[in-house]
């Protein structure tokens, strides 16, 4: 009986050392689970692993449907044991690289037009920059140069002139100024009396444009024109008169002061000069004397206000009365007459 228990304690131990070195030998070696053989591993399981796949192979020829079997791995760390396939892993670090790859290509495809961009947009901004910088000293040198010329006007204004010695720049200036201004014709002042019908007395705060009219009486004086004016005061028959009338010898009389309206264009008595103009012939033709007084006076009272010869109006083009007569049926007459103007200025 003490043999048999020795006999099948030696069993026992055997079978346990044969279980213990099966198990040692099952952790390093790989069983079929289906699918090709892959993987890597040691010498021996690698062994192991061969022949565990022959006798898959084989297993799965006498097997019916069963196919394409698949090998996993089997292996025990420390962490625990974990199973993979082997065509798994491959996939797995295939794809690592892959990815380890994709970044250079990308940076590459993706960086390559952004240097030439921001080389463009630099280029464009220096152009930028160069073009400001040239238009500055441009407008610097002119600048030098309108200074330069204007002191050295001033300076040979104050010494080169005798007359300017011992008196101040606005002096100077305001005579010289002075010495270029026009000269206002020959006048004959013989202001009309204060009336309702010839002479209101209303103020005039402005004037934008000087009319040219005719008397409408052939052969008739500036004196005789100017009584006329002043006898409405008596008469009252009608409201008319002017700031100045061009006699047909040339004279010219005044008889409204410039401050003051006068009773000639209906809707712009507020804010213009009248000028009547007499003359000999029926188509209203100014005589050369009359002609010649009214380019001066319209010259001078353009300077006078500011104005230019577009602010010369015939009374035709305020009302469409057909004053002066002449120049409005001939109007090369009336464009020939705003050229002499501007040319005496």
């Amino acid at each position: 009986m003490g043999q048999a228990q020795r006999s099948g304690g030696r069993d026992f131990s055997q079978g346990r050392a044969g279980n213990a070195r099966r198990s040692h030998t099952r952790d390093n070696i790989s069983v079929i689970s289906g699918g090709a053989l892959r993987g890597r591993a040691g010498s021996s399981a690698q062994q192991s692993r061969n022949s565990a796949g022959e006798r898959a192979r084989r297993r799965g020829t006498d097997s019916d449907g069963l196919e394409n079997l698949e090998l996993w791995e089997i292996s025990r760390e420390s962490e625990g044991s974990r199973m993979m396939r082997l065509a798994d892993r491959e996939q797995v670090r295939s794809g690592q690289r892959r990815s380890r790859q994709r970044p250079q290509s990308d940076r590459r495809n993706v960086g390559s037009p952004r240097p030439v961009s921001v080389i463009k947009r630099r280029k464009a901004r220096k152009r930028r920059l160069n073009l400001y910088r040239l238009f500055t000293f441009l407008m610097i040198g002119v600048c030098l140069i309108l200074i330069y010329q204007t002191t050295g006007a001033v300076y040979r204004m104050m010494h080169d002139d005798r007359t300017s010695k011992g008196k101040g720049i606005v002096e100077i200036v305001s005579e010289k100024i002075e010495g270029n201004r026009m000269e206002a014709p020959p006048t004959i002042v013989d202001y009309l009396e204060p009336n309702e019908f010839s002479r209101p007395g209303t103020e005039l705060k402005k004037i934008k444009s000087i009319f040219v009219h005719y008397t409408a009486n052939p052969g008739t004086s500036a004196a005789q024109n100017r009584s006329y004016f002043a006898n409405l005061a008596e008469t009252q028959e009608r409201s008319a008169s002017a700031h100045f009338i061009i006699g047909y010898e040339g004279e010219l009389i005044q008889c409204i002061p410039l401050e003051e309206q006068a009773y000639a264009v209906a809707t712009r008595n507020e804010d213009s000069v009248s000028i009547e103009c007499c003359y000999l012939d029926e188509d209203g033709k100014f005589t050369q004397e009359t002609y010649d007084t009214l380019v001066h006076t319209l010259a001078w009272l353009t300077q006078e206000y500011h104005l230019s010869t577009d602010d010369i109006l015939r009374h035709y083009d305020c009302g469409g009365k057909m004053c002066p007569l002449y120049y409005v049926e001939h109007e090369d007459a009336w464009e020939k007459l705003l050229e002499d103007v501007e040319s005496y200025k």
